[in-house]
């Protein structure tokens, strides 16, 4: 009995030396700044995770190691400037060049081609934009409760930064650096994103959360179903309803959002599976 507890001792701990050889905990020079990444390598093409407003990669920590056992991919998560570990140069930071920053880091790591991006949130912003510069390049998204322009339009956007109070713009410039920027830009942002729309044949998979997120008021509910709804029943989309589940959906159900992750990959990545 001592011995084959002494042996799944073991296994164990090398199991989890093993898993943290392969992983990659890193700053890339991006720009006037330095930006975090985190790297799980795998055999197979890269999933790159974008995070919504004011999250870092640490947010996707609870699924990656089943979408690792599950896909073989490389996982690629980061922090955007001013977010988590990554440095922000506030004299030139904007939307626009947090792409090409995003890009020039991943040229650098050696993971700039066959991407798969899941994305959450004000991350779907950051993934469209980056898709469309990128079409050769991308192979297909899951987007989870996303910000997409048929509901975050400009109008919408400066009512919302509008209504923020000056204790939260104090709090947020303090704690969230990367995320006040953003919003200070955000009417900006969604004017040019409302003139961006992804190509037709990308595969698609969008996960809309039941329980609409609290910014968004009780007379702008319908339109907000309605804008997930359009954007996961066009041409080559999956739209999935995630029941009884809150914006950040993987918290409320985790296998379903691995599950989608998985099947959209697989579904791109290895066709001669199915």
């Amino acid at each position: 009995m001592k011995h084959i507890l002494y042996l799944t001792i073991s296994i164990l701990f090398l199991c989890n030396q093993n898993i943290k050889s392969q992983t990659i905990d890193t700053l890339i020079t991006a720009g006037n700044q330095r930006l975090h990444f985190n790297i799980i390598k795998g055999k197979n093409p890269p999933i790159l995770f974008e995070s919504g407003n004011g999250n870092d990669g640490s947010v996707w920590k609870d699924v990656l190691p089943q979408i690792s056992k599950a896909t073989g991919a490389t996982l690629i998560t980061y922090d955007r400037a001013g977010l988590g570990q990554s440095e922000i140069d506030t004299l030139t930071i904007n939307y626009k060049d947090e792409i090409k920053n995003l890009e020039s880091a991943l040229k650098q790591l050696g993971y700039y081609e066959n991407l798969f991006i899941v994305n959450h949130s004000f991350g779907g912003f950051y993934t469209t934009l980056f898709t469309v510069r990128n079409k050769d390049k991308v192979k297909g998204s899951v987007y989870i409760d996303p910000a997409l322009s048929c509901f975050t339009t400009k109008e919408w956007s400066k009512d919302f930064v509008d209504h923020i109070s000056q204790e939260n713009w104090a709090l947020i410039k303090k704690h969230k650096i990367g995320l006040y920027y953003v919003l200070l830009q955000l009417e900006e942002i969604a004017d040019y994103m409302s003139t961006i729309d992804l190509p037709k044949e990308l595969p698609v998979t969008l996960i809309a959360a039941e329980k609409v997120l609290p910014m968004v008021k009780q007379h702008e509910i319908h339109k907000w179903q309605e804008c997930m709804k359009s954007f996961g029943t066009l041409p080559n989309h999956k739209y999935v309803l995630a029941k009884n589940c809150g914006h950040k959906v993987w918290l409320d159900d985790e296998k379903l959002v691995i599950d989608e992750i998985v099947k959209g990959y697989q579904k791109v990545h290895f066709k001669e599976s199915k």
